[in-house]
């Protein structure tokens, strides 16, 4: 399976501290160049985003950067013969059984998923009350709710081809497009989560390094909902239902809220 780590150029220290760390825990990775937030001019960022259409935040040169990262990763993901990819991003924390893992994706992966997160915010989350598989002590269950942040996740070429598809023009940032149904398109994914994680963003961490901050200096400041009164009434209507929807299916369905834990 290809394991992929994302790191800009200019994150040499970064690149000096992943390699060193998945060196240490066995698990080869390819580099992924990263798209550099302060080399896209204005026309670039105007040129994939979606804003102001409905519905649509309008993101920062960070936030487009990092989502057209993940795009690299994903059209690599789809110009090889692998069935999936992993993909980090270069300030994680990492499971020392982290090889053993991910070299089993293949026997333990559900058949169906699209995405299977691998990280954790440590924040509460909806999950599904049954254990879809498991792998040594962590299990697999489905994401009922969401759960942000691109860390650390396992794509499917069927995954990645439609996100790719879903990503012409980017309406929010690539961790909501992925895991929180506002964007749209999370709804419709076949979404699982790794418990234990088996990574985590080192700055949030309550033990260990913490000294890795995010290279998005800024975050989408504001959220358009149409251009007419009308359409945005009707927007924000239909978002606030959708999510009494969920909230109700998840209620239903015995969906239970828990902290992943990261087991390091």
């Amino acid at each position: 399976m290809l394991t992929f780590v994302i790191n800009l150029d200019r994150d040499t220290a970064r690149l000096e501290r992943i390699e060193a760390l998945l060196a240490a825990r066995a698990v080869p990775f390819t580099r992924v160049q990263a798209v550099d937030g302060r080399s896209l001019s204005q026309a670039d960022i105007e040129k994939v985003s979606a804003y102001p259409t409905a519905v649509s935040v309008r993101l920062q040169a960070g936030e487009i950067a990092c989502y057209l990262s993940h795009i690299k990763a994903w059209r690599m993901l789809l110009e090889s013969d692998e069935e999936c990819a992993a993909i980090f991003e270069d300030d994680i924390d990492v499971s020392l059984d982290a090889a053993d893992i991910l070299a089993g994706i293949a026997d333990w992966m559900p058949d169906d998923a699209d995405i299977l997160k691998l990280e954790t915010s440590l924040k509460p989350v909806e999950i599904a009350p049954g254990v879809e598989t498991s792998i040594r002590d962590r299990e697999v269950r489905r994401l009922a709710g969401c759960h942000i942040g691109t860390a650390g996740y396992v794509i499917s070429r069927r995954g990645a081809a439609r996100m790719v598809a879903e990503s012409e023009r980017l309406k929010m940032a690539v961790d909501t497009m992925l895991f929180d149904a506002r964007g749209g398109v999370a709804e419709t994914l076949s979404l699982f989560q790794l418990s234990p994680a088996l990574c985590i963003q080192a700055h949030i961490q309550t033990t260990g390094e913490r000294a890795i901050e995010s290279s998005i200096s800024g975050r989408a400041d504001h959220k358009s909902y149409g251009a007419t009164l009308g359409e945005q009434l009707a927007n924000r209507v239909r978002d606030r239902l959708a999510y009494a929807s969920r909230k109700l299916r998840n209620l239903a369905s015995g969906a239970r809220v828990r902290k992943i834990e990261f087991k390091p």
